[in-house]
């Protein structure tokens, strides 16, 4: 092995632990998995525990010590290590956040811990057609430390063809993101083609993703080539990839692992060149302990998982999204400038947003419809659970992995009122009426 990045493994490990140690120089991108506590060291030395074998790295470069809490320190090589765009001071532990970007010499490296690596409960959204991705412009706002660190990651990453997960709650801004990969990655030039999993319908899923050749089945009067195909050159975002029926997965994986795909009906494989994005807001491993997920496809498609915080948890977004997207609404409508008073920004800051994003974009295009004057008030926003609703939502921090503790939790805090649980959990009241049954949990006699 030389002294050139591109000589990085693509993969050392697959990563199945908890935390693991996302390695990028250039275009490769390595993952490897770490113990769960004492320290190991990165280095080119060629009995280094972790080895990266790059010119800018010192045979005993840096220790990463591996508690409760994460320390980095730098072993006094001639490059150094740099956190945050400063130098670290030699042989000092220094800690270090999860998904915090380390420059090693020149190589980035990221501690992802994916016990914290959570989606939030499963809400369905109304499907849209899959296909190219419009541009999307505008729509990303960096205030809080938490989203700009996921950007600065997402950048480096996009660099790679290593697989990505993107996980976050319904309306957290997702396709954003899987956008944001696509176009900071070598295949920029080439097609980003979506891939609605949960849109598509059963019967045609496999003929729509894979293709299908004339005379296939009924109906099947010509050839067809599928969406992984179409995006050959480019990347593939599968969104909400967690609905997939398990007979797609297993075809999926196959893709995946061959580069080639085999249309329906068709007796030879065909070579596809894609870089693979995929999205959810499920939990994953809590699908694939119900048998609902392929685990092998899971660990294929989760390279470096990127987790996208509720709008709940990033309040310094709130304002200058509302802001934004207002100015954008007005403008649509061929009004003047449109303010939102105090008592609007504090409203829309005492929301707990279940819909995110989304939910907010969505107020600030009725505020801009029914405000009379120039100024927006709270009665405009017509958000839906208020005030009442801000007091039952659970407090500004990640959801937790369990989705049966989740809903369970919002029925205790809704005092067993479905509708309102189903708000605060960003879903439709009847899908948590399909959520009570299959996670066993009694429904309220009410409510």
């Amino acid at each position: 092995m030389g002294n050139d990045a591109s000589t990085l493994p693509v993969q050392a490990t697959r990563p199945h632990g908890r935390r693991t140690l996302v390695i990028m120089a250039g275009e490769t991108v390595a993952v490897h998995e770490l113990p769960a506590t004492g320290s190991v060291e990165l280095g080119r030395a060629v009995d280094a525990p972790i080895r990266i074998d790059h010119p800018s790295i010192s045979r005993r470069h840096l220790r990463l010590w591996l508690a409760s809490g994460l320390e980095a320190e730098d072993l006094g090589g001639t490059n150094g290590t740099s956190l945050r765009g400063v130098r670290l001071p030699a042989h000092r532990r220094v800690p270090l956040g999860c998904d915090e970007v380390l420059i090693v010499g020149e190589v980035a490296v990221v501690i992802q811990d994916r016990a914290r690596l959570t989606s939030a409960t499963a809400a369905p959204r109304p499907p849209k057609p899959s296909g190219p991705v419009a541009p999307i412009a505008g729509d990303v706002v960096l205030r809080d430390p938490a989203m700009v660190r996921l950007h600065e990651l997402a950048t480096r990453v996009a660099r790679g063809r290593i697989p990505v997960l993107i996980t976050g709650e319904t309306g957290t801004g997702k396709e954003v993101l899987a956008e944001l990969l696509h176009r900071a990655s070598p295949r920029a030039a080439g097609p980003l083609i979506r891939i609605n999993c949960a849109a598509l319908p059963e019967a045609l899923v496999e003929s729509e993703i894979f293709g299908h050749e004339k005379g296939a089945f009924t109906g099947a009067d010509r050839s067809r080539v599928g969406l992984l195909e179409a995006g050959h050159g480019g990347t593939v975002l599968l969104d909400e990839v967690g609905e997939l029926p398990l007979l797609v997965q297993a075809k999926l994986l196959r893709v995946l692992e061959h580069g080639a795909v085999t249309p329906v009906g068709a007796t030879a494989p065909r070579t596809v060149d894609v870089r693979v994005v995929a999205a959810t807001n499920r939990d994953l491993e809590a699908e694939i302990a119900a048998g609902r997920f392929r685990s092998d496809l899971y660990f294929r498609i989760a390279g470096v998982v990127l987790v996208v915080p509720p709008l709940r948890a990033r309040p310094a977004e709130i304002e200058p999204l509302a802001s934004a997207w207002l100015a954008r609404a007005a403008a649509a409508l061929d009004r003047p400038t449109l303010r939102l008073s105090a008592a609007a920004l504090d409203q829309l800051r005492r929301h707990p947003w279940p819909g995110n994003v989304r939910e907010l974009r969505s107020a600030m295009e009725r505020a801009a419809l029914m405000a009379p004057d120039d100024t927006v008030e709270p009665a405009h926003l017509e958000l839906r659970g208020g005030p009442a609703l801000a007091a039952a939502a659970p407090p500004v921090s990640p959801p937790t992995t369990d989705e049966r503790e989740r809903i369970v939790d919002a029925l205790a805090a809704c005092a067993g009122n479905q509708s309102r649980a189903a708000a605060m959990l960003g879903m439709p009241r009847r899908t948590l009426v399909k959520r009570l049954a299959e996670l066993a949990i009694p429904r309220p006699r009410r409510g």
